[in-house]
């Protein structure tokens, strides 16, 4: 799991002041975006428009009908059940982690939600408690995606949100100025570096906790 200096928590921290955050509520998701971190640079997830949903399920839809029509694929029940009897990977002990991570997060969040402004040292404490409980989540997520990436399932959600973390994923360039991460999405699918990973995680995590 990648570590955050007491810096770099400090500089999160001041750039969500800056997007006027109200400090007694200072959390990881902001105003409809999610920043996170990797190699000690600043990035962005933002929930998508209709516009943007629109163009990820035409992408989604398209590859579970070719899926469909192939004869080399396999559906996740079944791809469960053998990394269970070939592996011993148990995804289902994962999904459960994943469960418990998340309302770990949200339990903490809540806390950070209820601590007075005037206690500085608890806001920053649960502060960096949120952004390191956040990093776990994105792990497992990615652990998960990785076992279970053959499966038609997976690959159709995959590309789902594939693409919205695609064009919805920015870097901050200097103080409150972002920019788009990836020019186009053959960049991102070329992409080497694990950020895509990252921001994989990011949008998952960012619409998940939006819809609830």
């Amino acid at each position: 799991m990648e570590q955050l200096s007491p810096e770099k928590i400090a500089e999160i921290k001041n750039l969500l002041k800056e997007m006027n955050v109200n400090g007694a509520n200072q959390s990881i998701i902001q105003d409809n975006k999610l920043i996170f971190t990797k190699d000690e640079k600043i990035y962005r997830c933002f929930m998508p428009s209709q516009i943007q949903q629109t163009e990820a399920e035409a992408r989604q839809n398209a590859l579970k009908v070719k899926l469909i029509q192939s004869d080399d694929t396999i559906t996740r029940k079944r791809l469960i059940k053998v990394l269970k009897e070939k592996q011993d990977i148990d995804i289902v002990e994962l999904e459960k982690d994943k469960e418990k991570v998340l309302q770990e997060l949200k339990d903490v969040q809540l806390d950070l939600a209820m601590t007075l402004s005037d206690n500085p040292k608890k806001v920053q404490e649960l502060s960096a408690k949120v952004l390191e409980i956040e990093e776990k989540f994105m792990d497992v997520t990615i652990e998960i995606m990785t076992f279970l990436s053959p499966c038609i399932e997976e690959q159709v959600k995959s590309s789902y949100y594939k693409y919205l973390a695609y064009t919805c994923t920015e870097k901050q360039i200097e103080g409150e100025k972002f920019d788009k991460v990836w020019t186009d999405y053959s960049d991102f699918e070329k992409d080497n570096t694990g950020l895509s990973h990252h921001a994989l995680g990011a949008i998952e995590s960012l619409i998940l906790n939006i819809k609830e």
